[in-house]
């Protein structure tokens, strides 16, 4: 059994170490641990100084290839796509700014700009599917597509079918006609009421988010469009920035990342996911002339990219 003697001794030790470290902190540890606390902060301070420097030089770099690139792009496309008709096909809520961007790249690479084609919200709600394939079944008669497909299979063939081409298409009048009918059933809304074929196709992406269900089904949307355009045409590219992913929000993607992921696609379309930067637009050109020549490659920094750059041939 425990004793009182035992008691007192341990209260001693403890008063006696809190004596000694009290000591030993007023007297010759002070000034030790005191010039030690010091040269730390001088340390940091210093170490901070370094990085804020060494970032304003890498902003500095970075802002003279962004003016580079801006001064370069345009000369380094002229001429790249001559005698091409291109549609730019825009999904909701992508970067107006970038769609200008792009259709200026176009023009300026010699190719036409047949239109641009903009995706309604409508056409990824799952609310709307018997909608969406009343619509599909309607532009596809018109336009005399005989296909075993229906609902949104057959629409994403029926805007393929309508906006890209390098076989026989449909009277001008039936074109005009299908278009109508996707762009009443809020599906579509187009530059032009007269949208004839191109030979190549832009996609111009934007991040869109919600749970896994709904990211994946809208993902799957996508690829079977970028299947249906790269089918119809004699090239085609997804482009967009980057999308932005936060821990602890809901799932993101975008439809770069969509054909990426999946080999079908990736093997079949070509994607850049840095087309909002000031070479973007170019690059997205020089990824078409790319696939007139055979080569699919998907270029950026992002998941999946297989390249920065495409090379330049001319």
């Amino acid at each position: 059994m425990i004793d009182f003697r035992y008691h007192l001794v341990s209260i001693i030790s403890i008063f006696l170490a809190l004596a000694v470290g009290i000591v030993l902190g007023a007297g010759p540890l002070q000034g030790n641990l005191g010039s030690q606390l010091t040269d730390q902060v001088s340390a940091l301070r210093a170490e901070k100084q370094d990085l804020n420097e060494s970032l304003a030089a890498s902003e500095r770099r970075v802002a003279a290839g962004d003016d580079y690139a801006s001064a370069v792009s345009e000369r380094v496309i002229a001429g790249s796509l001559p005698g091409h008709k291109v549609v730019v096909l825009v999904l909701p809520a992508a970067d107006g700014t970038l769609v200008g961007l792009v259709e200026e790249a176009v023009t300026a690479s010699g190719a036409t700009l047949n239109g641009t084609v903009t995706l309604g919200s409508d056409w990824f709600d799952p609310a709307l599917a018997a909608d969406r394939a009343e619509a599909a079944s309607a532009a596809a008669s018109t336009l005399g597509i005989s296909s075993p497909l229906s609902g949104d299979a057959l629409l994403a063939e029926g805007l393929a079918r309508l906006t890209v081409s390098t076989d026989v298409v449909s009277a001008s009048e039936s074109r005009a006609a299908a278009l109508k009918t996707l762009t009443d059933a809020d599906l579509v809304t187009s530059s032009t009421e007269r949208l004839e074929p191109a030979d190549l196709a832009i996609i111009v992406s934007a991040p869109f988010a919600g749970d896994e269900a709904e990211v994946q089904r809208r993902a799957e949307t996508i690829r079977t469009l970028a299947r249906f355009v790269a089918d119809s045409s004699a090239g085609a590219v997804v482009a967009g920035p980057e999308p932005v992913r936060a821990a602890g929000q809901p799932a993101t993607s975008d439809a770069v990342a969509a054909v990426r992921t999946v080999d079908a696609t990736a093997r079949l379309i070509s994607t850049v996911d840095h087309a909002s930067d000031p070479s973007g637009p170019a690059i997205v050109v020089l990824a078409l002339q790319a696939e007139l020549a055979g080569e699919v490659a998907h270029y950026g920094t992002a998941d999946g990219a297989t390249a920065t750059t495409p090379r330049v041939t001319q």
